[in-house]
């Protein structure tokens, strides 16, 4: 994407808050004029006192000086104070928009297209590289405007007032320093430019601290500190050369303007002092002439942060131009009377709490169904499908059990079912209704997973809870909890936050929250996706009595290693390799001697 592209994207994204850009400009505008006509006073005052002291001219009221220079000087400090107040305020605004949009656009391709992405990498992209793209809105629109406004009137008015050779001197050095400042922040930019390593370089570094902290205790564990460290200097590489090779650039940049500033001037002088130029217009012509070039020399300032700017908004459209691996469908798509609508009549009604919200009507359970199923995850280097042609039904209201060894594709059928993936071929159906004709949010509120990681947050039991159903009531939240066995840890436990990932819980009462959380949503359809692997067999025994109670109204599938688990399933799928080898009651299966799951039993017991 081209520096104009970026350009373009930037103004559109924050287009509602670009109105006060214009009033930044104007009064930079008349900050800098300000500051030129400071200047100019100031060097005409030196020259008439220096005639007046030669006898060539009256002596200089100094009070109307010192008047005329502190009114300047008032201007010009109100002005600057209005110019980054309107500047900063669209910057702030603007940025508040793209975070917004960031995730506006990552949103739909999660969970799928955000596999294989490093956290602290997309962290910093939000946070960092945002943040650097405030130095297009607050420090380029406006003084690139001005850096062409100022100065064409300036030059015009010197050649009108002082002398046009003299202005044609000053036109010339001042588009060339203008030339010079812009070549440096309009420079494309790819991906082995300094700008462009070092934001890559602050992403890397960004994982890799992040791995190292929440990691610590494996580091310390195993003493790895050293290697962790040799793995940031590695990561921090990229970092020092990208920013040499900026620090080279602006060196260079501000060591050519000085020059043309030095050299303009000495012709300046030369120039007026040749044709008698009176003291008081040859102080006059320098103050301008010297003042003139801040307009021009603020684009030069600018200039090697804006190509980081550029570099670092490039990095944040890759993510937001990304495609959804897992489209959403239309809400209507088949119309008011299609199959979408028949299988979500209680879609308008849910709101975000769930399906089973207080005020809302809790929907009927659907029948579930994977008919040759085959999935393969995308640029995985498999020889063989993670499904492969599974077909099973989960009738509705009844309990389904997945079994299988690791690897097998249990989890993988939650995915599915939740369009976290679609299928490579075939269909998942809801009611006789491919998943993929139904609105995401419908499909997720019908969907709930109770999953084997679930993802905690550094708040407390309670709100972690109240994320699936902020508007539960007391005596809802309860229940949920009492289902998963977790009102005792809930009681135990301290107020506070739990903190990040949960990590002042246990593996189990992580589950158990996990669980209670999925509960509390009320979906018609209930996953559990090995979600008692961390509890021991009392515990497990209680939970699992709980979600028969809970689970009475509900499709339930239950994936699961540990057989005990699933015992009192109406009826049981054993997976192998991605294939349906097995179904049937757990007695039939029990009974089959040689069956993939009298294996799994016999390994159990062994």
């Amino acid at each position: 994407m081209t520096n104009r592209e970026l350009r373009r994207r930037l103004v559109q994204v924050t287009r509602p808050v670009l109105p006060p850009l214009a009033l930044s400009a104007l009064f930079r505008a008349l900050g800098l004029a300000a500051g030129i006509a400071l200047l100019g006073v100031a060097g005409w005052a030196v020259g008439v006192a220096i005639e007046a002291a030669g006898g060539s001219r009256a002596g200089l009221t100094t009070g109307r000086v010192v008047l005329v220079l502190v009114v300047l000087s008032l201007v010009k400090g109100l002005a600057r104070y209005l110019e980054q107040y309107c500047g900063h305020y669209v910057a702030f605004r603007a940025l508040a928009l793209l975070r917004l949009y960031f995730y506006d656009r990552l949103a739909p391709q999660a969970p799928a297209a955000l596999e294989g992405r490093d956290s602290g990498d997309l962290l910093s992209r939000v946070t960092k590289d945002v943040d650097r793209v405030e130095v297009f809105f607050a420090h380029t629109i406006a003084p690139v405007i001005t850096a062409v406004v100022v100065p064409l009137a300036t030059v015009v008015w010197f050649g009108c007032a002082i002398d046009l050779l003299g202005a044609g001197l000053l036109a010339a050095c001042l588009l060339v320093v203008l030339a010079n400042g812009l070549r440096g922040a309009t420079r494309p930019a790819g991906g082995g430019d300094p700008a462009s390593l070092l934001r890559q370089g602050r992403g890397a570094v960004a994982q890799h601290m992040t791995d190292s902290v929440q990691g610590v205790r494996e580091v310390l564990a195993f003493g790895a500190q050293a290697r962790r460290l040799v793995h940031v200097a590695q990561a921090e590489a990229p970092v020092a050369r990208g920013l040499k090779g900026i620090a080279r650039q602006a060196a260079f940049t501000r060591g050519a303007n000085a020059g043309w500033m030095a050299a303009v001037l000495f012709l300046e002088f030369e120039v007026l002092r040749a044709q008698g130029t009176s003291l008081a217009a040859l102080g006059l012509g320098l103050g301008v002439t010297a003042a003139a070039f801040a307009p021009v020399l603020a684009v030069e300032d600018f200039a090697a942060d804006l190509s980081q700017a550029y570099a670092s908004a490039r990095r944040l459209f890759e993510v937001t131009d990304a495609e959804p691996l897992v489209p959403d469908a239309a809400p209507g798509l088949d119309g008011p009377e299609g199959p979408a609508a028949a299988a979500a009549p209680a879609a308008e009604a849910a709101t975000d709490e769930g399906p089973g919200a207080p005020g809302q009507p809790t929907p009927a359970p659907p029948r579930v169904q994977l008919m040759d199923v085959t999935f393969w995850y995308p640029g995985a280097h498999r020889t063989s499908p993670a499904l492969d042609q599974v077909s099973f039904t989960a009738e509705a209201g009844r309990v389904l059990a997945l079994v299988g060894a690791s690897g097998s594709g249990k989890s993988t059928v939650a995915a599915l079912l939740t369009r976290s993936w679609d299928p490579t071929e075939g269909s998942v159906l809801l009611d006789g209704v491919d998943v993929r004709e139904r609105p995401l949010a419908d499909l997720r509120r019908t969907v709930g997973v109770a999953a084997q990681r679930p993802y905690l947050f550094n708040l407390s039991l309670e709100d972690n809870l109240a994320l699936a159903a902020p508007a539960a009531s007391p005596s809802d939240v309860a229940q949920a909890a009492q289902a998963a066995h977790l009102d005792e840890v809930m009681a135990e436990l301290p107020a506070g936050a739990i903190g990040e990932m949960g990590e002042k819980l246990s593996g189990g009462q992580r589950q158990r929250l996990a669980l209670a959380r999925t509960l509390l949503r009320q979906p018609p359809v209930l996953v559990l996706d090995e979600c008692t692997s961390q509890l021991d067999a009392t515990t497990e025994r209680a939970v699992l009595e709980g979600l028969r109670q809970a689970g009475r109204d509900k499709t339930v599938i239950v994936i699961a290693h540990r057989l005990s688990t699933v015992r009192h399933a109406d009826w049981i799928v054993v997976l192998d390799a991605g294939r349906v080898v097995q179904q049937g009651t757990y007695e039939e299966l029990a009974a089959q001697a040689g069956g993939a799951f009298a294996e799994l039993l016999a390994r159990e017991a062994g």
